[in-house]
This record gives C-alpha cells, sequence and structure tokens, in this order.
C-alpha cells in the first residue's frame, strides 16, 4: 500500500502512549541498587526528583515543561553532555507525538531560520501520511528486538537535505533515535510472528497495511520519551551524488549538469565562492582542446595556444602528477598572461589537479575562489576519492565529444582531408556548441584565406573519340546478331515483316558506321528490344539454323545490361587500369609530400585524373609557412607527373584496348581563398576574382598551340601552362634541374596558346619524357632543391 492511501493519522496510531521520566528514573535507581558508581549527573538527577516527585509520573503532562524548565534541562544531561549540548542538533519528545520539549541551541538555530530549507530526502510528500509512516516504522524498530529477537538495522531511514537559500550550499544529515528512556510492554498474548514473515514485512516497507496486519500495535504501550540526533553526512552523500553524476553521459559537458556538479563541489567543501572548472588537455594545431561552453575550463582556449601554459601553474600540476595549490594568486611573482587571466576574472585562490587515465594526462580539475586561502590541502583531501572519476569522466566524455564531431562532419561535410580535418573539428564542436542553445544553428562558413593553388591532370587521349567508337563497335554488332536471326527467320517463313525489319537494320548500320549522334544509341536499342527481340518468343516451328542464330545472339548479350558490351566494356577496363594506377602512385606519393608540409589535396576521377592542391598558413595554422615548401611542392608535382606518365605508358601493353595518357599542369602564382561549399559537398575558390582560376582549369585540356590545330597535350609530353613571366622563369630553372637528373629530354619547347572562351594570354612550356627509371625517390629529389631567391 502506498503512503498517500495510509489511512491512519497521527493522532490515531494504534498502540498506547505517555510521556514520563520515570523510566530515566528508574534506570539510575537500578544503576545505584546494583551498586553501578553513578557519574555526579546522574546523583544530581536523582535528588532532583526526590525533590520534586510531579518528575517521577507515570503520565507527565507535557503542559507542566514550561514550569519544570529548568529541572528537565538538568535531567537531560544525561541524554545530552554538556559538550553534546553545545555542539550537536538534537531534540527530545514524547514518544510519537511530536511534541518536542527539549531542544540542543544548533537545533533551534536551525530550524528557526527562515533561510533554511529543510526537506526529507526521496520523499514526496511531507505530510501527515509520511509522518504516521515514520512513527509506525519507530515503534517496530524498537518492538522486534525486544519481544522477537531480531535487530531491525534502518541506520539511514531518515535523512534530511537542509538547504541554505543564501549561498545555495547544502547539508545532509541522518536521523538518529535514542530509544533508551522508552518503557515498552505488551498486554495479553503476543502476536506470533515467525522470522521469515518479519523479513517478508522488511521487502516490503511501505507497504504499512501487512506490517500492521502481521504484526498488530493495539496492544502495546510506549512510556518515557525518545531522543533525536541529526548526524551530518553531507560528505558521505555529496561524494555519492558525485559519483552518480560524473558516470552519468554528459555529466560534465551539459550546462545543467555542469552547474550541479559545481553546487555539489561548494557544498561538500562548505565554500559558497567555489567555481569549479574542468579542462580537457588534447591539442589540436596549438591549441589546448577546450571549447569552453562544453569543457567549462577557467581560461577561454580561444584566447591562449599551448605554449601560453608554459611556466604557469597548469605545467606545474602537469609535470609533478599532483595538486598544485596557490593560496593568494595576486601575491604571486612574474604572472604568467594565463594566469593574469585567471587574476582577472577574480579568481585569487585556485587548484590545479591533473587527471590521469591509463597513465596518461587527459584533462586537468580546477578548483578557483574569490576568497584568498579558502582552499587549503584539508579541502583537497576530502574530494581526493572522486579524482579518478572526473578522470573518467573527462576521458570517456572526450571520447564521446569525438565521435559526435566527427559525426557531424560526415552529416554536414562528407570525408575530410586530414590537413583540414582540425578546422572541421572546431567549426563542428562550435555547432554542437550553439545546438544547446538554437536547435536551429548551422555549421559555419569554413574558408582558408591566402592559400597558394596547384593543378594537375594525366588525361586519356582522345578518351571521347574512342569511347564512341567503341559504343559503336558494339550497337553495330548487336545489329548484325539480330539481322543474322532475322535472315534465318526469314528463311524459314517468307514473312515481308522480317524483311522490313532488315531492311531497317542496315539502315542503321550504315547511319551509325558514318558517325554516331545523339540519341543514335537510344534509337537502337529501343528498336531492338521492342521491334526484333520481341519477335524471338513468337518464332514457330523454329529451324535448327534460326535457333543456332538465338543462341548465339543471346551469348553475346550482356545478362545485366541486356546488350552487347564488349569494346564498351574493355574501354571501360583499360580507362579503370589507368586511373587505378594514376590513382594508387599519387595516393601514395602526396601521403609523403604532406611530410613536407601540411597542404590539402583532392583527386577526382573523369577520363583520367585531376588534382588540385591548395598550400597556405591558413591550412597548417601551428607550422610557419614559407615560399620554399610551395616551391619544393611545384617540383614534387612535376616529378610525380613524369613518373605517372612512365607507369601509364608501360601499362598500355597489358590493357585490352591501347590508351595513351597526357600530361597538363596549371600554374597560378597569384594565392587565393578557398570555399567549403555546404550544398556540393567540396571545396571551391572564393571571390570573382579568383573564379577565373576554376575557369581557367576547365578549358585547358582542349588549348591549341597559336596559329595551328595541334593539341598542346600530347603523349609523351608534359604541359605547363602560365600567364605571368615570373611563374614561366622558376618552371624553367625545374625543368632545367630535372632535365640534369634524367627525367626529360633536353629539348624546352615555348609556346603561345590560342584563347580560350574567356581566357586570353595564356603560353605553355612543353617537355618531351624521357624513358627509363629514375633511381631516386620522389620526395628525396624535390628536397634537394632550395630555390629560396
Amino acid at each position: 500500500m502506498k503512503l498517500d492511501q495510509l489511512k491512519l493519522n497521527v493522532d490515531d496510531i494504534p498502540f498506547k502512549k505517555s510521556l514520563s521520566f520515570l523510566p530515566l528514573i528508574n534506570k539510575l535507581k537500578q544503576e545505584q541498587k546494583e551498586g553501578v558508581e553513578i557519574d555526579l549527573y546522574s546523583k544530581i538527577i536523582l535528588d532532583l526528583v526526590e525533590k520534586n516527585p510531579e518528575l517521577a509520573k507515570t503520565d507527565f503532562n507535557i503542559k507542566d515543561v514550561e514550569k519544570y524548565e529548568k529541572e528537565i534541562h538538568t535531567m537531560m544531561s544525561y541524554i545530552f553532555t554538556p559538550a553534546q549540548y553545545k555542539k550537536d542538533i538534537g531534540v527530545v519528545a514524547s514518544p510519537f507525538d511530536d511534541k518536542n520539549f527539549y531542544f540542543t541551541p544548533n537545533y533551534l538555530e536551525i530550524y528557526n531560520n527562515e533561510n533554511i530549507e529543510i526537506e526529507f530526502v526521496e520523499q514526496r510528500k511531507q505530510d501527515s501520511c509520511y509522518m504516521t509512516f515514520t512513527k509506525l516504522i519507530y515503534a517496530y524498530l524498537m518492538i522486534l528486538p525486544k519481544f522477537y529477537n531480531f535487530q531491525l538495522d534502518m541506520d539511514y531511514l531518515f535523512l534530511y537535505r537542509m538547504t541554505d537559500k543564501l549561498n545555495g550550499l547544502v547539508k545532509y544529515y541522518k536521523l538518529e533515535f535514542n530509544e533508551s528512556c522508552i518503557e515498552l510492554s505488551h498486554k495479553g498474548a503476543l502476536p506470533i510472528v515467525s522470522e521469515d514473515q518479519i523479513r517478508e514485512m522488511i521487502n516490503d516497507p511501505m507497504n504499512m497495511d501487512f506490517w500492521l496486519q502481521t504484526l498488530p500495535l493495539d496492544n502495546f504501550t510506549f512510556s518515557g520519551f525518545m531522543s533525536f540526533r541529526y548526524v551530518d553526512v553531507t560528505q558521505i552523500e555529496v561524494i555519492s551524488s558525485l559519483k552518480s553524476q560524473l558516470l552519468e553521459k554528459s555529466s560534465i559537458i551539459n550546462r545543467n549538469n555542469f552547474s550541479a556538479l559545481e553546487q555539489n563541489i561548494r557544498s561538500l567543501l562548505a565554500l559558497p565562492n567555489l567555481n569549479l572548472g574542468v579542462i580537457s588537455m588534447g591539442v589540436s594545431q596549438g591549441h589546448v582542446d577546450n571549447p569552453s561552453n562544453f569543457w567549462h575550463g577557467f581560461i577561454d582556449s580561444k584566447k591562449y595556444q599551448c605554449d601560453a601554459y608554459r611556466g604557469t601553474i597548469y605545467e606545474e600540476a602537469a609535470l609533478v602528477g599532483s595538486s598544485v595549490l596557490v593560496g593568494d594568486l595576486s601575491k604571486r611573482e612574474s604572472l604568467q598572461p594565463v594566469e593574469q587571466e585567471l587574476l582577472n576574472q577574480g579568481i585569487k585562490n585556485i587548484s590545479i589537479t591533473p587527471l590521469h587515465y591509463d597513465g596518461e594526462l587527459v584533462g586537468m580539475l580546477e578548483l578557483g575562489s574569490t576568497k584568498a586561502f579558502d582552499i587549503n590541502f584539508t579541502k583537497l583531501r576530502v574530494i581526493k576519492d572522486i579524482i579518478p572519476i572526473f578522470s573518467i569522466a573527462v576521458q570517456r566524455t572526450s571520447e564521446e565529444l569525438k565521435n559526435r564531431i566527427e559525426a557531424t562532419i560526415k552529416e554536414e561535410c562528407t570525408a575530410i582531408h586530414p590537413s583540414v580535418e582540425w578546422r572541421f573539428q572546431e567549426a563542428a564542436g562550435r555547432l554542437l556548441e550553439n545546438k544547446e542553445s538554437d536547435e536551429l544553428a548551422k555549421m559555419e562558413e569554413i574558408v582558408f584565406k591566402e592559400v597558394h593553388p596547384l593543378y594537375g591532370a594525366i588525361d586519356v587521349r582522345h578518351s571521347s573519340v574512342i569511347r564512341n567508337q567503341t559504343i559503336q563497335d558494339d550497337l553495330v554488332e548487336q545489329l548484325l546478331l539480330a539481322r543474322m536471326v532475322l535472315k534465318e527467320a526469314f528463311s524459314d517463313r517468307k514473312m515481308p515483316i522480317y524483311d522490313q525489319l532488315i531492311y531497317k537494320i542496315d539502315f542503321f548500320i550504315e547511319g551509325i558506321q558514318k558517325g554516331l549522334s545523339s540519341g543514335d544509341e537510344i534509337n537502337v536499342l529501343s528498336f531492338i528490344r521492342n521491334d526484333v527481340e520481341s519477335l524471338f518468343p513468337h518464332f514457330n516451328e523454329k529451324g535448327p539454323a534460326l535457333t543456332a542464330a538465338i543462341a548465339e545472339y543471346d551469348k553475346n548479350i550482356d545478362p545485366e545490361l541486356n546488350i552487347v558490351y564488349k569494346r564498351r566494356k574493355d574501354f571501360e577496363d583499360s580507362l579503370g587500369m589507368i586511373n587505378d594506377c594514376v590513382t594508387s602512385y599519387l595516393e601514395k606519393e602526396e601521403e609523403k609530400a604532406q611530410k613536407m608540409f601540411p597542404h590539402y589535396f583532392e583527386k577526382y576521377r573523369t577520363d583520367g585524373v585531376e588534382h588540385n592542391i591548395y598550400i597556405g598558413q591558413s591550412i597548417a595554422a601551428n607550422k610557419t609557412f614559407d615560399r620554399i615548401y610551395l616551391k619544393n611542392l611545384r617540383l614534387w608535382q612535376l616529378i610525380v607527373s613524369v613518373e605517372l606518365a612512365r607507369k601509364t605508358n608501360a601499362l598500355r601493353s597489358s590493357l585490352p584496348i591501347d590508351l595513351e595518357t597526357t600530361g597538363l599542369i596549371l600554374v597560378h602564382s597569384q594565392p587565393l581563398a578557398i570555399r567549403f561549399r555546404q550544398d556540393e559537398k567540396k571545396f571551391d575558390v572564393d571571390g570573382a576574382y579568383n573564379i577565373r582560376y576554376e575557369i581557367v582549369k576547365k578549358r585547358i585540356d582542349k588549348a591549341v598551340i597559336k596559329g595551328t590545330s595541334e593539341r598542346l597535350t600530347q603523349p609523351g609530353k608534359l604541359a605547363v601552362i602560365f600567364s605571368q613571366e615570373a611563374e614561366m622563369a622558376e618552371y624553367q630553372r625545374y625543368l632545367e634541374y630535372l632535365i640534369a637528373k634524367g627525367y626529360f629530354e633536353d629539348n624546352i619547347e615555348h609556346v603561345v596558346l590560342e584563347d580560350l572562351q574567356g581566357v586570353y594570354g595564356l603560353r605553355a612550356i612543353r617537355v618531351q619524357i624521357k624513358d627509363g627509371k629514375v633511381r631516386e625517390e620522389v620526395l628525396e629529389v624535390a628536397k634537394k632543391l632550395k630555390l629560396n631567391e
């Protein structure tokens, strides 16, 4: 039965009770009779009772308490010694009546303080129903040991929470009661109750109806008085609560949860001016990985890089591996910027405790106070048992946050190149922060300014022409196979419609052999399926020749595509083998090139493989950019282009269709900005001026030498396109160097290109790639060139 369904009230409990000092008096007299040496207070109490016989009544009137106030105070010295009277929070009451008649000063101070809120912990309704429940429990706590030899331990049955409304500090008290001055009796035969029944009662403590039915209380009498002490268990309760909070998901990064943690720490240490901070010590791009909206550290990580923490109390704590305590930060000499920032925030007293997980430093626990010397090592010892829990919480939260950021990046940006992943992590982290307060928050724009572009392409020569030729070949073959079937069908049965279809097939073949126009493929395949293949099931009494023709037709049809797919497959396989070769080598060498200087790299496959590279200070924020890295990368690009040309040339003999490749590099000397396009999930140049670079990239593959019809890109040659004289001079030096190293023939062509749509004044250098292998690694060769002028 639930408490709110309990029908009894405080004035209707089912047993007799009376206030009496007689149990105490009898106890003292018995000790005196047995020759026990009683203390001075016991003798004074007995002498007092002898002078005031009213105090020895079996039913003392509660209204007479005030009349005998001094005498009762003397008698209560047996319950609360003078030292306990001054220190304890205690009260003495008439049995089960809520009529308290004696109080310690601390009890009165708390209960008369309007700024102290007192409540039962885990009690839903503080009403008379719950009060009745508590009294019944106390009755059974006395009955079971005395009459049934069953000790009932309910040490934490009643727990109180006292909150100071002025500073928010919370204290917890358990209620201990002393029944030594209660005389308990029973009229008539005791109810028979087995141990199993008692245990069943204990296992269902809220079901008082069951307790009262199993062990009725009607014939029990309680005479005397009960005393209660409120024992401070704040440390035990708060530490337990902190452990539970820290083990919850988002215990640290959720602002409300963190505020609850901070308030619990304040209550535990009894420091209303205390501030709590938790930071993760991961490092990204030279910054402490501590977004303040997540980790709630004292210092905003956006303002200070990792170097700013050197020589500070943070580094000291990390090095010594234990707490570092500064009693008054304002008295500390030679404050570092980070420490000055703490002081600017009003933090005078601070403790920094390193948090370790599996032997690794994962974070720092900050305790700060606006009052100097508020925190001391005694306070720190109080929280030492929860430091490992903080470490676990930081590590787990870091992993959860990392997973959330990665999920956000994948959702918002798809796959991201490692060189710029740090920037997306920052943006994703801030997006998660902003979504805490604004569910409609969007990811910030990601722009890298002042980056130098490099573009290169390995393209298959005449790929469009070859692709069209393979389509023509497959269509003609399928038409010829269909013609053979119709020819055999016409031989078996001279139906004019068959001859008309053969005529139409011949018409299609003639047209395709002259050239494939837009829509021809769809028209031919539609004719074959609807007009020719639809007849196959209807050929009756097929002769051997017709059956063989249909079988030959079916054998040459791709089962998945339902078309002849031979030459096209050979072309696609050949193209795929070239692209796989280029991609594999490019990825391997690019991974090495990242070691020269971090840069953004992307590649995409068309009829060949194109790649974009962007390098600059904004992409590698934790390193110092110098043009030597750009020059090194340009040289690296030339070398890689040569190696790719050689590899694809060596691959030709293994291809189903012989395909030749061409190499092209575009030089653009002016830095530009790139912006991540959320809609397309990729980077693109930013700004109207920079768009010209993209236009040039899209049109140069068709560039021809001025005054001729010759394409700039030719098999076995590498072409470098530029528009500025300085660019040409720089690449001239690179090519001379590489000619000496055996990469190119000693013949550099300088050509001017025909104007393209919207693009004018382009020139190019073209060199013949030398056959043979160069032993030196690409990266090692690139490192040898140091052109600082």
